[in-house]
């Protein structure tokens, strides 16, 4: 697994850390105020720590059989946690206000059940990938939620078939894609005018790779380029600077949206063919999105970029009403 991917376990694996060590902090001061207010039950807790050892001096000393041993232990630890219990009771507190604190019961703030990761665990991780993939999801924007009655049945006559019924092929191409099933493209360039829709199969395709634990990287096409250029020529050094360009190239998907808005310069053209060449030998999945035509995508980049994309990229269409102002 690469260093990208390990980072975002790591961070995880501090998070639980860190979760454990407050916890137990705030056992140690429920504790503290307990024998401050009811000395009596230190000396208990002193008790019960040394019945152990008292059982095994008897057995030792031959003052009694093990079995003896350990029920005399067993009867005496009974007789100081019923007194213990109810002295609590008596100060107003509850009988488990001095057992180990938990934020998750179910796996005890390890992460795992029995080898397996606790549903805290998938949750802080997805909640982490989002952070860390650079994009704002709405919560709706998913595949459960891709309502095809919004996309009008009235056939395109320059397209021959309806937006609904084109609408479905990308729910069914995106979903297969977001699913990582056999015989998937690797890639998929989405192309067509605003409010489309484009931006929420994006979000719908992250989200699902997020899910499943795979991390994702979005940005746009100018600000990406803007990032490459500051670090390239040191106006922006920063770790964030350093974490976007490792993200762009490392993360298991990279979308890049509104290519072709970017200022174009000899170098923007030189990032853009590094990073899809890169991520092509590298078998590394990619979404581009832009208003562009693949005409237009001729006309605006080089043969060698457009060869790229044209040649490793499944071309989806959107067409049809804009969709900005309808609840999708």
């Amino acid at each position: 697994m690469e260093k990208y991917t390990d980072d975002i376990y790591e961070e995880l694996s501090r998070e639980y850390i860190k979760i454990r060590e407050e916890n137990k902090r705030k056992q140690e001061k429920i504790i503290a105020r307990i024998y401050s207010d009811i000395p009596r039950i230190k000396a208990i807790d002193d008790e019960i720590s040394k019945l152990g050892l008292s059982a095994a001096s008897a057995v030792l000393k031959g003052e009694a059989s093990p079995r003896l041993a350990v029920r005399q232990m067993q009867e005496q630890m009974e007789l100081l946690v019923s007194e213990k219990n109810k002295l609590l009771a008596a100060a107003n507190y509850p009988p488990d206000a001095m057992k180990e604190i938990y934020s998750c019961t179910k796996c005890r703030d390890k992460g795992y059940i029995d080898g397996k990761r606790c549903s805290c665990y998938i949750q802080k991780r997805s909640k982490l990938l989002q952070q860390r993939a650079n994009i704002c999801m709405c919560d709706k924007n998913t595949f459960e939620n891709f309502n095809l009655n919004i996309f009008s049945d009235k056939i395109d006559t320059k397209y021959g078939v309806s937006p609904r019924e084109n609408m479905k092929s990308i729910f069914q191409i995106a979903l297969s894609f977001a699913r990582c099933e056999k015989d998937t493209p690797k890639n998929l360039l989405f192309y067509g005018a605003t409010g489309l829709g484009k931006t929420f199969v994006s979000d719908c395709i992250a989200k699902k790779y997020i899910e499943s634990g795979k991390t994702v990287f979005y940005m746009s096409a100018p600000r990406l380029f803007s990032t490459f250029e500051d670090y390239k020529f040191g106006r922006d050094t920063s770790a964030i600077s350093q974490r976007t360009i490792s993200s762009v190239n490392n993360a298991e998907l990279l979308i890049i949206d509104d290519l072709g808005t970017e200022f174009k310069t000899a170098y923007s053209d030189s990032i853009l063919f590094d990073i899809i060449n890169s991520r092509i030998i590298t078998e590394k999945p990619m979404i581009i999105s832009t208003n562009l035509s693949t005409k237009e995508l001729k006309h605006t980049y080089s043969e060698r970029i457009c060869s790229r994309i044209l040649g490793n990229f499944s071309i989806v269409l959107f067409f049809g009403e804009d969709l900005r102002m309808k609840n999708i």
